[in-house]
């Protein structure tokens, strides 16, 4: 797309010009509005007038008994810190209420108690841990090494339960680090009050520390109120540079301390249908069987915890088991592209962010996102092959395989070393075996004998490793590299498994950004290398022999002013570049390049609490820019209203363009032009009942093309001790034309059917089957928590998912040898002698049910004992009569072929620090 000239006229002619126009129009108007929509606020000092230092004190009378009162006569060595100012909804104005705070130590413990007055009784909702809802709470961060980066969160509501989490890299946060510490909550006659005691054993301290960075945070719900401490006005860049500070912790030292957490657990399942009894088996759970359906498991093992030095920690896990942990969700993926998973693991969640890289895309969507993750801890304890992956025939079937590969053992090293951060993992995979069915074996009178049960490998042993450093590079830049590799051993030549492959990928990022943080540029590369790999061409047409490496280079440009936003961005991946093995991409011959701009108000005012409005394009090619992949222009509007209610809309416009993935050989086939609307709602979270709606509507042109999708949420919190959700999801697809096979020979030179291997597939004149696809799924997902205390929960977590997929009258596509584009016009009906029916995809019914109960009871600090029923039933149909029939999805519940898994696992670990 040509680039436009800058001066004030807008001449359009040609259709990416009109779009153009149209785009640069909305932007001069949103340019020219802005000062008129800007609310009138109050001026604040710069960030250098609004630092302020609490004083901390070293523990020297007595004990604190912790009850969350703060009455102890050693609290009195702190001095009481107070003076909140709101962040909203009045920005700058004093706090509604007052909060005041100590901050205490010793050579064990940090202290922090804080009084919370308030005239009326403040909202304490009860919740399981580490979980964000609607109530009142106490919370403070910690920058302990003061890199003005990195920060811990530590938070406790009215209730009494606990969150706590990581801020990295200034703006980011997760709750994915957990901790073991105490806390307890009380109410007074002017309002309630809490204690928390931290051991330092969890915190990197450096040593000869004197000053860390500080803040101090109240919520207060029924006014959705925000009281700072330290005051940061809305609307300026930064979050953990922007702390307050504590001193008076001269004399504080890091605690090397052994913890460990050893645990047991007893498991009890039962799969149906079975072919055969299955064989012992180990894993996470030793399992050894009853009959053909039940078995039962016995697991062991060991998680902990050393620090090497006064802020690098060594974290172990022995063989692990994550049975407590929620099932995924079912999603009917329709693209050509892996499903992305969400970890859920604790061992891998606890210090994910170490792992991530500097270049973090901001624009979602088609081709959004970052376009490689180079950890994926999923692709640790991975799930195991199916049937179709090991290459079954029709008669043999699996009788018994773990659903995923088990994790042996696994290391991580975090902390810091000099001034550099660190970060390293490192986990083995044994082997896995697929218990096998063989069909009968019958001599030549007719006589069969049955068939026998064998094991037949699926799943080689490897080490994974992953490796990063980050250092300063003066006060306004940071360097960093990433190291990856994967390593099978004793593999199996004959079986030439996919995963029988060395990958080894190195990256490097360069981030650097102006004093007060509005504008950020980062640079990343990286390259990728892969040896014994199994040859074969990929979906897009790249062929990859058993060595191939590739490389990536990506850039980034961001300004985040008060009212202007500001991001571009450019990504180019060759086509040999791969991060599967232990990463995550959808492809790689890629070409990127999207950005913004935008203009928001983020201070409460009498029209909104905040607003944004954002105008961005895209464009996607392949490597050799031969093919548009992606052509977008979008607008993008949202406030947060005062009386709390969000609201979030846009559209987006796509322009015609070619998939290279589709036909599975890299043979570009045309796609057709779409508008989308989109949109997201959200009622007052305050509110017993919360309404969430979200939604996409799409149509394509000239052919008749459709995407509907809408769901919506309720949040529902009947009482202080209960609280869920109610997911609905309904998703459906017309018009799109899919392959249905893959390459064959044309009727005059073979047999139709008969299709070609994908590598050399182009090489020869060749037939495709297409058809149109309809497609729906509908899915119901239900959360809730009933909290007996803060420490005693029972968790329920339940998904009913359908879907179907139908074709309509198949089509035909005869291509020369070469690469050209398969165009939508010249597609014919298929002949009888193309067979169209034959190696062709057919339409499919999906079902499945899952259903968690988790009881868990912290029954001592760090601590906890489990209870889990687990329940799954899944039904896959192919080869059914055409039309969809939300009544015979869910029908297949009960239809032949389902099936059911249910399983009970006691789960007891103790954490003993010595």
């Amino acid at each position: 797309m040509r680039p436009h000239r800058p001066d004030s006229r807008l001449k359009c002619s040609r259709e990416s010009a009109v779009v153009g126009c149209g785009m640069r129009a909305i932007l001069l108007l949103l340019l020219a509005a802005s000062p008129a929509l800007a609310q009138a606020r109050k001026e604040f000092p710069p960030e250098l007038e609004l630092i302020r230092t609490a004083h901390a004190a070293r523990r020297t009378g007595g004990p604190i008994q912790l009850d969350g009162r703060m009455d102890e006569p050693a609290w009195q060595a702190a001095p009481l810190e107070d003076d909140f100012r709101q962040v909203s909804p009045v920005e700058g104005a004093p706090a509604s209420v007052h909060t005041a705070f100590r901050v205490l130590w010793d050579d064990e413990y940090l202290y922090f108690g804080a009084i919370c007055d308030d005239p009326e009784e403040p909202t304490a909702t009860l919740s399981r841990r580490d979980r964000f809802i609607e109530g009142d709470s106490v919370q403070f961060d910690l920058d302990t090494t003061l890199d003005r980066r990195t920060a811990y969160h530590f938070q406790v509501y009215a209730a009494g339960q606990q969150l706590d989490a990581l801020h990295f890299n200034d703006t980011d946060f997760t709750t994915d680090w957990d901790a073991a510490w105490e806390s307890a909550v009380a109410r007074t006659p002017t309002g309630w009050s809490v204690e928390m005691k931290i051991p330092l054993r969890v915190l990197r301290i450096p040593e000869r520390a004197k000053v860390m960075g500080f803040n101090v945070y109240r919520l207060l719900s029924r006014n959705k109120e925000e009281d700072q401490w330290r005051f940061r006005p809305n609307g300026r860049a930064g979050d953990i540079s922007r702390l307050g500070q504590l001193d008076g912790i001269e004399g504080i030292r890091p605690v090397r301390e052994l913890e460990l957490r050893p645990y047991v657990g007893f498991k009890a399942l039962r799969n149906v249908p079975t072919y055969a009894t299955p064989r012992p088996d180990l894993g996470s759970c030793a399992t050894f069987a009853f009959d053909a359906q039940r078995q039962g498991g016995a697991c062991a093992g060991l998680d902990f915890r050393y620090n090497l030095a006064s802020d690098l920690a060594l974290v172990g896990t022995v063989n692990p088991d994550f049975g407590q942990v929620e099932a995924d969700q079912r999603v009917l993926n329709l693209s050509t592209f892996e499903t992305f998973f969400p970890e859920k693991r604790p061992f891998f969640l606890e210090g994910l962010d170490l792992f991530k890289t500097a270049l973090r895309a901001d624009i979602g969507g088609p081709y959004g996102g970052d376009t490689y993750q180079i950890f994926y801890s999923r692709r640790i304890g991975r799930g195991t092959p199916s049937h179709d992956d090991l290459d079954l025939t029709d008669d043999q079937k699996i009788v018994y395989q773990q659903p995923f590969v088990p994790v042996l053992g696994a290391l991580k090293l975090s902390g810091s070393v000099g001034p550099a951060s660190l970060g390293m993992l490192s986990a083995f995979e044994p082997r896995v075996f697929a218990q096998v069915l063989q069909p009968p074996v019958c001599d030549p009178s007719g006589h069969c004998a049955p068939g026998q049960v064998t094991n037949m490998r699926s799943i080689e042993a490897r080490n994974s490793t992953v490796l990063r450093l980050r250092t300063p590079l003066g006060a306004n830049g940071l360097a960093g590299v990433t190291g990856t590799t994967v390593n099978p051993f004793a593999t199996s030549e004959e079986l030439a498994l996919q995963d029988k492959r060395h990958a080894h990928v190195g990256e490097g990022d360069l981030i650097f950004f102006t004093s007060d943080h509005v504008w950020e540029g980062t640079a990343q590369g990286a390259g990728s290398l892969l040896t014994d790999a199994v040859p074969g061409t990929l979906r897009d047409g790249a062929y990859r022999g058993e060595t191939s490496s590739g490389y990536a280079a990506s850039a980034k440009l961001r300004g985040v002013g008060e009212h202007g936003i500001l991001s571009a961005q450019g990504d180019l991946l060759s086509p040999l570049f791969d991060v599967n093995d232990l990463g995550f991409m959808q492809r790689a011959n890629l070409f990127r390049g999207m950005g913004f701009v935008g203009w928001r108000d983020p201070h409460p005012g009498p029209r909104w609490q905040n607003a944004q409005a954002i105008v961005g394009g895209r464009e996607v090619r392949d490597y050799s820019f031969r093919n548009l992949l992606n052509r977008d222009l979008f607008i993008e509007l949202s406030m947060n209203s005062n009386s709390f209610w969000f609201y979030d809309t846009g559209l987006d416009w796509f322009m015609p363009y070619v998939d290279d993935r589709e036909l599975e050989d890299g043979t570009p086939i045309e796609r057709q032009g779409s508008f989308q609307w989109f949109g997201f709602m959200s009622t007052d979270s305050r509110k017993p009942l919360q309404v969430q709606l979200n939604w996409t509507e799409g149509r394509s042109y000239p052919r008749f093309e459709r995407l509907n999708q809408i769901a919506g949420t309720l949040v529902f919190r009947p009482m202080p001790q209960i609280d869920g959700t109610l997911d609905l999801a309904y998703t459906e697809t017309a018009g799109t034309i899919r392959q249905i096979r893959t390459a064959g020979p044309l009727p005059a030179s073979g047999d139709p059917a008969a299709v070609y291997s994908r590598t050399g597939a182009t090489d020869k004149a060749r037939l495709y089957i297409l058809a149109p696809q309809q497609a729906r799924s509908v899915s119901a997902t239900f959360r809730a928590t009933y909290s007996f205390t803060p420490y005693l929960t029972l968790q329920a977590y339940c998904q009913l998912f359908t879907a179907g997929i139908d074709y309509g009258a198949p089509l035909r596509a005869e291509v020369a040898p070469g690469r050209r584009t398969v165009t939508l016009d010249e597609l014919r009906p298929a002949r009888p002698e193309d067979k169209p029916a034959e190696s062709s995809s057919s339409n499919e019914r999906q079902v499945g049910l899952n259903i968690n109960l988790i009881f868990r009871w912290e029954w001592r600090t760090g601590s906890t004992f489990y209870l889990v029923y687990a329940h799954q039933s899944s039904n896959d149909l192919t080869h059914v009569s055409p039309g969809l029939d939300f009544g015979s999805e869910l029908g297949a519940l009960g239809g032949a072929g389902v099936a059911h898994g249910d399983s009970i696992l006691v789960k007891v670990d103790l954490l003993h620090a010595l």
